[in-house]
């Protein structure tokens, strides 16, 4: 499966996010769909934030306690609860609901938008379905000193994050391998 990097859709709920105010970051992937199939923008977002990390399966239960332990130490201060469980599959995303730890604001076919904001940053991430291709982009605004050192921790690591779950969420909703193997991906914008 070809992977490519690209700009994000013009036409999208993620860019008039990007285009409300000063960002951080902002980058998407894309993949053109297999064949002839037809792919909702929901289901790809729920098989993708199945397994959102690159963390190996092996070692998903320890993102299973990492997510009890938010809900207990966080619950108190408000902090909406992450869905993510290796025992549990995901929900088709509902505007207002959750998916994974984000907060769902937009859901349909084309386009389901997700995000999250805190005392450092404020963050959106899109799955877009649009002329025979798959899109995964996310935008990222920093707060304060706290967002820059989180973006300076994970900007190594996100387009080949993008990248990856984009593959394993196209992978799973068209049924076309198990998202492991033409791990070729290009950076071309």
């Amino acid at each position: 499966m070809q992977i490519a990097s690209c700009l994000i859709p013009d036409d999208s709920a993620l860019a008039r996010f990007r285009d409300s105010g000063e960002y951080k970051h902002a980058e998407a992937a894309a993949a053109p769909i297999p064949g002839e199939q037809k792919v909702d923008a929901r289901e790809l977002a729920r098989l993708t934030m199945d397994r959102p990390s690159l963390t190996p399966e092996r070692a998903f239960w320890l993102v299973d306690v990492w997510t009890w332990f938010q809900g207990l130490l966080f619950r108190p201060f408000g902090v909406k609860p992450n869905t993510m469980r290796s025992t549990r599959e995901q929900p088709l995303p509902e505007v207002g609901g959750r998916l994974g730890p984000y907060e769902v604001f937009e859901s349909s076919e084309r386009e389901v938008l997700l995000g999250d904001a805190d005392t450092f940053l404020e963050h959106r991430m899109s799955f877009i379905v649009a002329e025979g291709k798959a899109f995964i982009g996310v935008v990222l605004r920093t707060k304060n000193a706290g967002g820059d050192a989180y973006w300076n921790q994970v900007r190594h690591n996100q387009t080949q994050i993008l990248h990856e779950s984009l593959r394993r969420g196209l992978t799973r909703a068209t049924g076309s391998g198990d998202g492991t193997e033409g791990h070729e991906t290009t950076t071309g914008r």
